[in-house]
């Protein structure tokens, strides 16, 4: 399965490689900012790290901007640079989602460090849930997240293990390699989204099933 939605992501990049690569370069600068605040050693440690907190959620919409991008592109739709900021129009539904999303892990990684690994793939894809119903309630894009999840957990941390040579590509290349990395491994997990997506429906009932 890591093959196919591999060779799919190589396949939907062919000719959108220079668009790909300028868009995660732009994304991973701007992520970078709040790594300049800290290093001002003339502020007390603790006005630092509560700057570079506030920043890093200032800056959390740019991340899922990027995840959009990468649909777009796994999708053949037309997408644009200026897009890493499209989640900007639902800041406070893309920081709530974050911070419940951290919240949980952090109270499951409470009780051991497996559970948390594994909550952390069954919220693998809220932000791309998100994206194509944006309507969506935060719970509820956790819960369809979750549901989606269910019995394709493994198959998503088997995709990210097949990508253990690429990540020791970027070590060796000193972080260069990442500008083609970072795109196609995005673009593959969009792909993974659109499988899954498209074999499991939503679950439509009037049951409350609990996010965590």
């Amino acid at each position: 399965m890591s093959s196919q939605l591999k060779k799919a992501a190589k396949e939907s990049l062919s000719g959108r490689w220079g668009f790909a690569v300028l868009a995660f370069l732009l994304f991973s600068i701007i992520q970078g900012v709040p790594n300049l605040f800290g290093s001002d050693i003339d502020e007390p440690s603790s006005s630092i790290d509560l700057v570079v907190s506030l920043v890093s959620i200032l800056l959390i919409p740019v991340g899922v901007g990027w995840t959009w991008i990468a649909m777009s592109i796994a999708r053949g739709e037309e997408t644009k640079v200026t897009d890493l900021f499209e989640p900007y129009g639902m800041f406070l539904k893309v920081v709530g989602l974050a911070i419940v999303q951290f919240i949980f892990i952090a109270l499951w990684t409470l009780l051991l460090i497996i559970p948390g690994i594994i909550k952390s793939f069954s919220y693998l894809l809220t932000y791309y849930i998100l994206r194509d119903e944006p309507s969506i309630g935060i719970l509820e894009a956790i819960t369809r997240s979750r549901q989606l999840m269910d019995g394709h957990k493994m198959e998503a941390f088997l995709l990210f293990l097949s990508f253990i040579g690429w990540a020791l590509l970027v070590i060796v290349t000193l972080g260069l390699a990442v500008l083609w990395v970072g795109p196609y491994f995005s673009v593959t997990l969009a792909k993974f989204y659109d499988r899954i997506r498209g074999e499991q429906a939503p679950e439509q009932t009037s049951d409350f099933v609990a996010p965590y």
